[in-house]
């Protein structure tokens, strides 16, 4: 009787992705695009590790989800210039407006915020007017032409005087970070369209860590879009109040973002730790780091900053050179952090780590002392006034790893 040879391995042989059910599924654009517009983005990216077809299908979907010229397209006919003018100011989108881009969803009714460095209100202010059409709606303290509040000339040589505020940890928030909310409009396809234009007394970022709640510490370079909180925002849909701006009986704020799907927070337990909170407590934070979520953006097209001076400053956008921590102050939480202001330096900044703080203060008076010498003595103009900012950069990587917080922690 003949016998059949079976041959036999412990190997299973692979399939292609696109032979499974699992690869049918990544493999149409229509299927997992409604699947991907229910999820949370931190899901998102989990998805994509599961294979390579769902990797791909993720980036496809991430690729089209966060498209911000089509997000922009709102509010602007040329959204690449409008990129090019973030590039050339520093200027970021914030507030429900970068939130919505984020969170891939829309609010009605609901504007943008542009929040512009000083010296740049003008410039901003003007290409939204002439190159977009939009009209300056004053409120009933302002004048008809903007132009008699924000002027073309800004000297940025003249000392940049601390306030009480800024002479110890900012621990006591008040409404600060904004010297005025100028207002634009025009009428778009679907209706009109609102526009604002926060004119920053210290910096963008000053502003915007300084919010009612964490659920709006979003903001938009020209680069790349970033969410401070992420995990709280995206994932559990909590927002913890950092909010003395306004009287606690105003609950404006805190039922619209309630009807949006976030629960308030007053405060955080007696008892929480970095380590059991999405809100990441008690912890010396920068822009970028590794609780931040970085969304980074085609730049494909986008205008640089031109160099200004030999000396001149970074290309990138200066935000990401800014730090902060969330600390407990008196019955609730705050942002606490140092300013770094000099006329040395283009544009302000905040941290909280001594070191880079004291190293910078030591640059600035001593290059500070030399440039006026030299603007007295008409050996140099103002027109000529050399930025330092690129030692900000430098500094910041010297002191990335060396850090000492002026912040004073219960050990225990």
């Amino acid at each position: 009787m003949s016998q059949i040879t079976v041959k036999r391995t412990n190997q299973r042989q692979p399939r292609l992705a696109h032979e499974c059910a699992v690869g049918e599924l990544f493999g149409r654009a229509p299927i997992y695009d409604a699947i991907f517009s229910c999820i949370s983005p931190h899901t998102l990216v989990r998805i994509g590790r599961c294979c390579r077809a769902a990797y791909a299908a993720t980036k496809d979907f991430s690729h089209r989800a966060y498209n911000i010229h089509r997000h922009l397209s709102r509010y602007l006919s040329e959204p690449l210039n409008f990129r090019s003018l973030q590039a050339r100011t520093g200027t970021l989108i914030a507030g429900s407006n970068a939130l919505q881009f984020l969170d891939r969803t829309f609010y009605p009714k609901s504007d943008m915020d542009l929040y512009v460095h000083p010296g740049h209100v003008r410039e901003v202010l003007d290409y939204l007017v002439e190159r977009e059409g939009y009209r300056f709606k004053p409120d009933s303290t302002q004048p008809q032409d903007y132009r008699e509040i924000v002027s073309d000339e800004w000297d940025g040589t003249r000392i940049r005087d601390e306030s009480p505020e800024d002479d110890e940890l900012l621990l006591y928030y008040q409404i600060r970070g904004v010297e005025s909310v100028l207002t634009i409009e025009k009428r778009g396809p679907d209706g009109l369209l609102k526009i604002q234009i926060i004119a920053c007394e210290t910096s963008p970022f000053d502003a915007i860590i300084n919010f009612h709640s964490t659920c709006v510490m979003n903001f938009i370079a020209f680069d790349a879009a970033y969410s401070l909180y992420p995990v709280a925002t995206f994932e559990k849909r909590d927002t913890l109040s950092v909010w003395r701006a306004r009287p606690l009986h105003d609950l404006t704020v805190v039922i619209k973002y309630g009807e949006r799907g976030f629960a308030w927070i007053s405060t955080l337990p007696a008892g929480t730790s970095p380590q059991n909170s999405a809100f990441y407590p008690f912890t010396d934070r920068t822009v970028g780091d590794r609780y931040t979520w970085k969304l980074p953006l085609d730049t494909r097209g986008v205008a640089l900053r031109p160099q200004m001076n030999p000396s001149s400053i970074f290309q990138c956008d200066p935000v990401i050179y800014n730090g902060w921590a969330l600390e407990r102050v008196q019955h609730g939480m705050g942002t606490v952090y140092k300013a770094i202001k000099s006329s040395v330096f283009r544009y302000n900044y905040t941290t909280t780590n001594y070191k880079l703080n004291f190293k910078l203060w030591l640059f600035a008076i001593e290059q500070g002392f030399l440039s006026r010498i030299l603007l007295q003595n008409n050996l140099l103009d103002k027109e000529s006034w050399p930025w330092f900012d690129t030692e900000i950069a430098s500094s910041w990587e010297t002191f990335k790893d060396d850090f000492l917080s002026f912040i004073r922690r219960d050990s225990t």
